[in-house]
């Protein structure tokens, strides 16, 4: 594996998750949001700590999913809608929001441009959507353009219990180049049931192709 750092973030779709469940996972396929600026992920840790004779003698800790910030332009208002769980008239481009509004859950990905020109591919599993933050100013002697920040709850799937997946072709023994990373972005992935809960089942090793899974 190279020395590739990270040098900027691009490209993020979204999927929209049709099923997941014991019979497999579904999705719609991918849209593109453009205008992506920043992206932070904070992951989501269970711990438990067992205490003997007056003092700590294990922990365990297990990362869940994330808790994800997403800075961007403006994402379409249809789409929107639907990540949101609002009603939008595509007759008359009016998006309405109800207090029972549910948003719809759908797969996350994204490219980060790593030097050397390689590339560093992500899919977040199965995400819910909060109301976005909107940033609106007035223009005085100069543009200001206004933003949006949203945030998102990436947590795992019903169907194999993977929340992530990553390809990086930096990687350059595991054969994930560039070609792969392309097919691997323009599709939301959904991979094989994990044999048990804590190890990859046989048809996905950890690390298989330049696929990291969690």
């Amino acid at each position: 594996m190279s020395d590739a750092f990270r040098i900027n973030v691009r490209d993020s779709r979204i999927a929209f998750l049709v099923s997941d469940d014991s019979t497999g996972v579904k999705y719609e396929p991918p849209i593109k949001i453009p205008g992506t600026m920043q992206i932070q992920l904070a992951p989501r840790v269970a711990e438990a700590i067992l205490y003997g004779d007056g003092r700590e003698r294990h922990k365990a800790v297990k990362v869940t999913g994330y808790d994800v910030t997403f800075d961007h332009n403006r994402i379409p208002p249809g789409v929107a809608a639907r990540m949101s769980g609002k009603k939008y008239d595509e007759t008359t481009g009016v998006r309405h929001s109800h207090v029972n509004d549910q948003p719809e859950p759908f797969a996350w990905g994204w490219v980060v441009d790593l030097t050397d020109n390689h590339e560093e591919i992500t899919w977040l599993t199965k995400c819910t959507m909060s109301p976005p933050n909107r940033d609106m100013q007035q223009s005085e002697d100069s543009i200001n353009y206004s933003t949006e920040s949203m945030t998102v709850t990436a947590l795992a799937l019903d169907y194999n219990g993977y929340f992530e997946h990553v390809g990086d072709t930096s990687d350059e023994p595991s054969g994930f180049d560039k070609e792969k990373a392309a097919a691997f972005l323009e599709s939301a992935p959904a991979f094989p049931p994990r044999s048990d809960s804590e190890q990859p089942g046989p048809d996905l090793p950890d690390g298989a192709n330049g696929v990291i899974t969690v």
